[in-house]
């Protein structure tokens, strides 16, 4: 019977299994030369062990023949192995391929994530100052509300003291009103008695000024009596003066006084008629 040889699957499993752990260890340590070497101890343990199989079966065999197929079976491992060494050759070019335009991509990427730290660390800056100014504002507005508040306060302070003294002076207008109120009264009780005070002269004019309208007349219609009256008029207007200068009803006598003189001028110049005895110039015709 021939002799099976032991499956290549074996060792494409070992192979492929080394392959997964090359590829892995190959990034770190060196793809290439990690792959290369592993290539060659697979094939030269591929091969020592289909040789030895298909010898170790000839032999067992003693048969030529079985030797030769030993070793055709050898040679068709090897050339597995070469075919295999061949895609794997090809799958290193792809692989290597695929790891060169990710390396570019991982290069881009980081270049793209180098960027995107510098952008960032250029906003957390503008942040940090833009949030420094808010402080800055959020201080001057504690400030502000601060010093509102105390003149708040003094504002409430002088508005008390304001409605206090509002309502002092509407007391005080109050009281003022009240005054005016009885000066208003009293204005029109003075009023009321100067109009009877001023009816009262007026008939006293009148009276006055009939008795002296008489005694013109009758020293007109007698001449004779003028001296003897006249005397007689000068003695009493002295006493009577001086009376009443000495009970303080008047400063100065009448004939001597010049609002006496606007308010009763005929009365006046009679006064002075009768105290000139020696130059008498007459008494007015119109009293």
């Amino acid at each position: 019977m021939r002799a099976a040889i032991t499956p290549l699957g074996g060792i494409s499993n070992d192979q492929l299994a080394w392959q997964e752990q090359g590829r892995w260890e190959g990034r770190n340590e060196g793809i290439d030369i990690g792959r290369q070497q592993g290539l060659t101890e697979g094939y030269n343990q591929g091969y020592t062990e289909g040789y030895n199989q298909g010898h170790y079966v000839g032999s067992q065999e003693a048969n030529t023949a079985g030797y030769n197929e030993a070793i055709d079976e050898a040679n068709l491992a090897i050339q597995n192995l070469q075919a295999q060494h061949a895609v794997y050759l090809q799958e290193v070019a792809r692989n290597y391929q695929a790891y060169e335009a990710e390396r570019v991509q991982l290069r881009q990427l980081a270049g793209n994530q180098t960027a995107q730290i510098q952008a960032l660390q250029e906003h957390l800056v503008k942040h940090e100052q833009v949030a420094h100014q808010h402080q800055q504002k959020i201080d001057n507005l504690v400030a502000t509300h601060q010093r509102l508040t105390q003149e708040s306060a003094n504002l409430q302070e002088q508005c008390s003291k304001l409605t206090l003294r509002i309502q002092s002076l509407l007391q005080e207008r109050a009281e003022l009103d009240e005054k005016v109120e009885n000066l208003t009264l009293a204005t029109d009780t003075n009023r009321l008695k100067y109009q009877e005070q001023a009816a009262h002269y007026n008939k006293t004019l009148t009276f006055v000024n009939s008795i002296l309208g008489a005694v013109k007349a009758t020293l007109e219609l007698n001449p004779e009596l003028e001296d003897s009256f006249s005397k007689l008029f000068a003695d009493e207007y002295k006493k009577s003066v001086e009376f009443r200068i000495l009970v303080d009803d008047i400063k100065t006598a009448p004939h001597e006084d010049s609002d006496f003189a606007l308010l009763l001028p005929q009365t006046q110049e009679f006064i002075l008629a009768m105290l000139k005895n020696e130059h008498r110039t007459g008494l007015s015709k119109s009293d």
